[in-house]
């Protein structure tokens, strides 16, 4: 009877449950004699599942010990591949180790797929064999890593500083828990580190752990795929009244083909739209792909936390009229369990047409579920229990139809990228990059420059940043985003004040800026033209006010940014003063008795106002006016 089969009783799985690491329970894995249950399920009952075996070469993990992107083959270590006895049982003892320590399924896998990996150029020399361990023998495994390539979008690479980072730390775990072994002879590198060994040093360390790796998803991809995807949930209701009705028909035919040519027929007749099944099939899935963008780009989440949410999972608050939007669901990845993301309306929106568009999958789990408890495959009622109720759901039907949670390898590998493809676009959407996508909108939205997007984040203000900041519920790990995104931001636009050929015009501040960015002897003094403006820029606040910003921490509300001392206008403003130029050339064309004199002087003043700063920013005004004058000419004529 093999262990995944054993159903044990309170008493008879503590007395086979592997110990906790420790130097008796270490001599026995040293020489092969360590037994044990690893992993297991707990019934309902009280009783326990045996999943797999200290002893055993594949050890199963139960899907709760996984996030809800995982698969089933992540949920699995496998040591069969590692031919010598000694490096097998080393494997393991790390393994095991760190599954005490609480390391992840996920984290377990990758190192165990770096321990494979050194083992495996450990036994294709004899002499490194014979070594074992040591700082020369490391040291020979660093300059094989820094050798290897990698291809990515087929150009050939050097692996990343992170990459190798992982493979050298499978070195630090081997001295840390396997010194004990005979093949660890001593430490991989004295007084050096892994990350230092992978080129993650001083400067380039920081820079490394500071600056985001991560692309934003540009604003030419991100608006269409918006437009796309809200259409698709904009006519969720006429798609799924499709999919309904042809849910219910019960073809007659005995033969598959015809039985397809049946449903073929009637989808014909309920709807004009669709002529194939196929047609219809590529639209729900869509309308599902559509519904998950959404929830990424809106509320910050991860893959693994959109894939868990449940039908329903919302709840709404109002203040000061402004309604608010709570999603809940399970965060893996720093241990936070169940937690709430603030959303906006269409976040829900896109949770409900989810349910919808799952229903009949869940039905099948309820099915399913019902027939594994009446045969007690527990490891089956687990499984179904895990994902019941869940919005992202599919069918596998390389295994009978089984009912899954979706994967978020295949979300990110092929369903997201198909949504770009849909625009004609190239870009390589994937589910991690919304994240700071999400968190550089917001920090926009916050700062006063609204962008393209900024109907789709109504509440995303300061207001969004308390909520964070003081509610324990929220993802706190999204908040220091948040702030991590707001620093770079801020940093971008301090520093190109700063830079000799940027343009800006304002009050005190700007001509102060401008003086020290002229100043060689202060860049002397400071060594760099970068580190004088770190040292000048850190104790600037920065707000916006609309068409320019204010650098007061007393809350300034002139609104005058270009004659206000402490406001500072740029180019990034240039939009906002070319529109009110246009404003005062229309309201110059009325007469004394429509505005009276008094209101011609103000927009004579205002014209003044809006020449003076588009010219200091750099404009051709004259050119600019003749321009805007053209483009009125032609569209009066064309009325």
């Amino acid at each position: 009877m093999s262990s995944i089969e054993l159903i044990l009783t309170e008493a008879e799985f503590l007395a086979q449950q592997c110990p906790k690491p420790n130097d008796t329970v270490l001599e026995q894995a040293i020489v092969g004699s360590l037994t044990g249950i690893v992993t297991y399920i707990k019934l309902a009952n009280g009783e326990y599942q045996t999943l797999s075996r200290y002893e055993e070469d594949e050890w199963i993990f139960p899907a709760s010990k996984g996030t809800k992107a995982t698969t089933a083959n992540h949920l699995k270590l496998n040591f069969a591949t590692i031919s010598d006895a000694q490096m097998k049982r080393m494997a393991k003892w790390v393994t095991w180790s760190k599954m005490k320590e609480g390391l992840a399924v996920s984290s377990q896998s990758s190192y165990l797929g770096s321990l494979k990996s050194y083992f495996q150029w450990v036994l294709n020399s004899d002499t490194t064999v014979t070594h074992g361990l040591t700082a020369f023998t490391s040291s020979a495994y660093v300059k094989h890593v820094n050798a290897l390539t990698s291809k990515i979008k087929g150009e050939v690479k050097p692996l990343a500083p992170m990459t190798k980072t992982h493979k050298f730390i499978a070195l630090e775990y081997l001295y840390l828990y396997c010194e004990a072994f005979d093949f660890v002879k001593e430490h991989p590198w004295t007084e050096s580190s892994a990350s230092e060994q992978a080129g993650m040093v001083s400067e380039a360390s920081k820079e490394a752990r500071t600056k985001p790796k991560t692309p934003i998803i540009p604003d030419d991809v991100l608006i269409p795929l918006c437009q796309f995807t809200k259409s698709y949930l904009d006519k969720a209701d006429e798609i799924l009244a499709v999919r309904d009705k042809l849910e219910v028909f019960v073809p007659t035919a005995k033969l598959a083909s015809s039985r397809s040519a049946q449903k073929r027929n009637y989808l014909q007749t309920i709807s004009t739209e669709y002529q194939k099944l196929d047609d219809l099939n590529d639209d729900l899935f869509v309308l599902r792909d559509s519904g998950i963008f959404w929830l990424l780009l809106t509320t910050g989440m991860r893959i693994h936390e959109v894939l868990g949410i449940k039908r329903g999972a919302y709840r709404s608050e109002t203040k000061d009229d402004t309604t608010f939007y709570y999603i809940e669901t399970v965060s893996e990845k720093t241990h936070t369990g169940l937690a709430e993301w603030i959303a906006p309306e269409i976040a829900t929106k896109a949770i409900d047409i989810l349910g919808r568009l799952s229903a009949p999958l869940q039905a099948q789990v309820e099915r399913d579920l019902q027939k594994a408890q009446a045969s007690n495959d527990h490891v089956e009622v687990h499984r179904l229990e895990e994902i019941s109720d869940h919005i992202c759901l599919s069918k596998n039907p390389t295994k009978g139809n089984q009912i899954n949670l979706l994967s978020g390898i295949a979300i990110t590998g092929f369903r997201l990228p198909n949504l770009c493809k849909q625009i004609d676009s190239d870009w390589n959407l994937a589910a991690h990059q919304f994240r700071r996508t999400f968190a550089n909108y917001a920090v926009h939205s916050e700062l006063g420059d609204l962008r393209a997007l900024k109907d789709h984040f109504k509440h995303w203000s300061i207001t969004m940043t308390a909520l964070y900041a003081f509610n324990d519920e929220l993802d706190a790990e999204l908040f220091e985003e948040l702030l991590r995104e707001k620093y770079l931001i801020e940093e971008e636009i301090k520093q190109d004040w700063f830079e000799l050929d940027t343009p800006i015009t304002g009050g005190d501040t700007a001509q102060k800026i401008m003086q020290i960015r002229e100043d060689g002897e202060l860049i002397k003094a400071f060594g760099s033209h970068a580190a004088m403006v770190k040292a000048f820029t850190a104790s600037i606040p920065i707000r916006s006010v609309g068409i320019g910003w204010c650098t007061n921490d007393d809350e300034c509300k002139c609104g005058k940014p270009d004659s206000c001392e402490s406001g500072i206008v740029d180019k990034r403003h240039a939009p906002y003063w070319t529109g009110m130029l246009v404003q005062q050339m229309k309201l110059l064309q009325l007469s004394v008795s429509d505005i009276g004199e008094a209101g011609i002087e103000n927009v004579r003043k205002g014209m003044e106002r809006c020449e003076k700063v588009l010219t200091a920013l750099g404009f051709d005004v004259e050119t600019m006016k003749q321009e805007i004058n053209e483009r009125e000419q032609i569209e009066v004529a064309n009325v």
